[in-house]
């Protein structure tokens, strides 16, 4: 399946980040796999062991429930039928555990880019992540370094704890360098081989909250951040 299938389904032309990653194999989490797994098989056992070293986008910086649609499920998503297609025109391309959503938006345009909204599946309510694909990819990645809940760490890496995790989200970045630009690439080069781990009773960090808050008011900022709003049928 190619790229122009989707754009013209959703009447919409992706950014030429999105398709050049698209392109390089990038946005794929199945590593070319179709079809069914086999007996015995899965995601966990077939796929990742071959992915984990030179990670996909945001394998490991997504979040612990992030996981990027395959082409196919971005072809025949099935919106709710709740929600006003009609007058909120979203084009998935991620989801959570929970089904909640990750679309580009064509309600918000700044400087020519569509923004990124999280969409909740239980709630009436959408959220604006960032202005384009890069600010959304470079937030997400900020992010997956802050208030890291031991329960998760504990559920994926039962042995190397944090430590293991950290070196995962360095693999994230060693692969997305090339797509990023070189001033979000250093901050979060800086961020991610940090030796001094922030932790408490429920949680690990390498970045404390104050300097996120201030890294994402600096550098993707613009009038619709963090703003929400309904997306379902008055």
């Amino acid at each position: 399946m190619n790229i122009e299938e989707l754009e013209k389904k959703y009447k919409f032309k992706y950014p030429s980040l999105f398709k050049q990653l698209w392109e390089d194999g990038m946005i794929d989490w199945l590593d070319g796999h179709s079809g069914e797994f086999k007996e015995n098989e899965s995601w966990e056992n077939t796929i990742y062991p071959k992915i984990k070293e030179n990670p996909p986008l945001l394998l490991h910086t997504g979040g612990f429930d992030f996981e990027m649609l395959a082409p196919k499920e971005m072809l025949n998503w099935k919106f709710d039928e709740m929600w006003d297609i009609e007058k909120h025109h979203f084009i998935p391309f991620a989801k959570t555990d929970e089904g909640n959503v990750y679309a580009f938006y064509k309600g918000i345009k700044t400087d020519g880019e569509y923004a990124i909204v999280y969409i909740w599946n239980d709630m009436n309510e959408t959220e604006v992540l960032a202005k384009n694909f890069e600010d959304f990819i470079f937030r997400k990645m900020l992010e997956s370094a802050y208030d890291i809940d031991k329960d998760d760490l504990r559920a994926d890496y039962k042995d190397d704890g944090f430590k293991e995790y950290q070196r995962d989200i360095q693999r994230d970045l060693v692969t997305i360098k090339p797509y990023l630009n070189e001033e979000y690439f250093n901050i979060l080069e800086e961020i991610f081989y940090r030796e001094d781990i922030l932790e408490n009773m429920l949680t690990y960090g390498l970045v404390e909250h104050e300097k996120l808050g201030k890294l994402i008011e600096e550098h993707l900022d613009f009038e619709e951040l963090d703003s929400i709003f309904e997306h379902e049928v008055e």
